[in-house]
């Protein structure tokens, strides 16, 4: 048996699993199992040398995260289907008015997901008149 190797016991709070410690390792020392098809470390318990099983408990994944929402107002002349900019978190997007909605409104938008930053308008610099 390998490190690789892995073998399902049950289900409680987080998968459980079964490695066996490959021959050369020591107790203490740390080792690469394949479980559930996910790589994780595994310290070899103290008491425990090679070619004995280790049990270990892998936690669940979490949940994703939940995007943040911003408040949008629909500014004015923007009717059902126009398309204007706001900053939404830092970032400017671009948000279709949805039917039934108009100057006024108040939407609800989704933050955009992490990325490089939106370019900033900077006006345009006189350019220094030649000598």
């Amino acid at each position: 048996r390998s490190s690789r190797t892995a073998w399902t016991l049950g289900f409680d709070a987080g998968m459980q699993y079964q490695i066996s410690v490959p021959p050369g390792v020591q107790p203490g020392q740390r080792i690469q199992a394949n479980v559930g098809g996910q790589m994780v470390q595994v310290q070899v318990p103290l008491n425990l040398g090679p070619d004995r099983l280790v049990r270990i408990t892998v936690p669940a994944a979490a949940p994703p995260p939940q995007p943040q929402q911003f408040r949008v107002t629909v500014p004015p002349g923007c009717g059902a289907g126009s398309v204007f900019q706001a900053n939404v978190g830092g970032r400017l997007v671009q948000i279709t008015v949805p039917p039934g909605q108009g100057p006024g409104s108040q939407l609800m938008v989704n933050a955009p997901p992490p990325g490089p930053a939106a370019p900033q308008y900077a006006p345009p610099q006189p350019r220094p008149a030649a000598p």
